[in-house]
């Protein structure tokens, strides 16, 4: 395809002060997008900015916390005060506190939350309403396969990352109508974010399930600049995807769905009862047929056309 150029588009990324979203403002800035590079460190945020404008691009640092409306409408604010508006938004912001589920806390759980969830809500909707007003717009998520396949010891991450999956399956159709595409992001890297909160008995649960012998773990299989390379196709004019989630994992780089079985339709539903679902069972977990509906509207419609075919 032709080399993605922004011309000056105006991208915001949250969390971008180090790791996998300064890969990402790096990589969107160096294709001459107008960068505003989010970070509640203040001086990781300013850092990022200095080596873009070294480079030759252009970008704004701002400091504010994802975590509340205010926060999210300033992030917002500072993209349109300095370059008038907003093309782009990629949440990135996250944190991590590892542990099992007896043994998280209250705050655990809501620190968590309000990064990932809340403040994608926080910075996408004030963003959101200048994109409608325009008709164009991207908005990136950032998802985990800790959120979508699941691992112990991070039930508040993955409840978190799950929820980001689901937030941009609904404003995918949302924004459809209004030229705005939402995807989703599901990063592997060697980064910072979990340096001090260590995944309880890792090695342990690696070595039953990572066969031995591989290269999985060399590091350029796990850059943070590998994640960059869909967010700046994802967060682009030239994107033709919507509603679709991107995982990348040692280099592999697919699509992640959730899909549906053909399962069990039964003619007569009012008869089903939980001993009907046990007897057929096997039939509702065959994975011979499925299909990956684009919508809730959709999964109705392909049940609909199967009971015609009853009838």
């Amino acid at each position: 395809m032709e080399p993605i150029r922004y011309g000056g588009d105006v991208v915001v990324v949250t969390g971008a002060g180090r790791g996998i979203g300064r890969a990402h403002a790096l990589d969107i800035a160096g294709r001459g997008a107008r960068l505003v590079v989010n970070d509640v460190d203040g001086d990781a945020a300013d850092s990022v900015v200095a080596e873009i404008e070294a480079a030759g691009g252009i970008a704004a640092a701002s400091h504010e916390s994802v975590t509340t409306p205010d926060g999210g409408a300033a992030i917002i604010a500072t993209a349109v005060d300095r370059y008038g508006t907003v093309d782009a938004v990629v949440n990135n912001a996250a944190i991590v506190r590892s542990g099992y589920l007896e043994d998280l806390t209250a705050d655990d759980i809501d620190s968590v939350l309000d990064v990932a969830v809340r403040g994608a809500f926080f910075v996408t909707q004030p963003a959101w309403r200048i994109m409608k007003a325009k008709g164009y717009g991207r908005v990136v998520f950032t998802s985990s396969g800790t959120g979508m396949f699941g691992h112990q010891g991070a039930a508040n991450y993955a409840a978190a990352k799950a929820a980001l999956y689901g937030l941009a399956k609904a404003l995918a159709f949302e924004g459809a109508e209004r030229g705005i595409r939402v995807n989703v992001l599901l990063p592997l890297a060697y980064t910072a974010i979990g340096a001090d909160q260590p995944i309880p008995d890792y090695a342990r649960y690696r070595a039953v399930h990572i066969p031995a012998g591989t290269d999985v773990d060399a590091p350029e299989r796990a850059t943070p600049a590998m994640n960059a390379h869909v967010v700046a196709y994802l967060a682009s004019r030239a994107c033709a995807v919507n509603g679709e989630a991107i995982d990348v994992c040692r280099g592999r780089y697919g699509r992640l769905f959730v899909g549906v079985t053909d399962g069990w339709l039964p003619a007569d539903a009012v008869t089903v009862d939980a001993e009907a679902i046990g007897d057929h069972l096997d039939e509702i977990r065959d994975l011979t047929g499925f299909t990956v509906p684009t919508s809730y509207y959709d999964e109705m419609a392909g049940v609909t056309r199967r009971l015609r075919d009853l009838d």
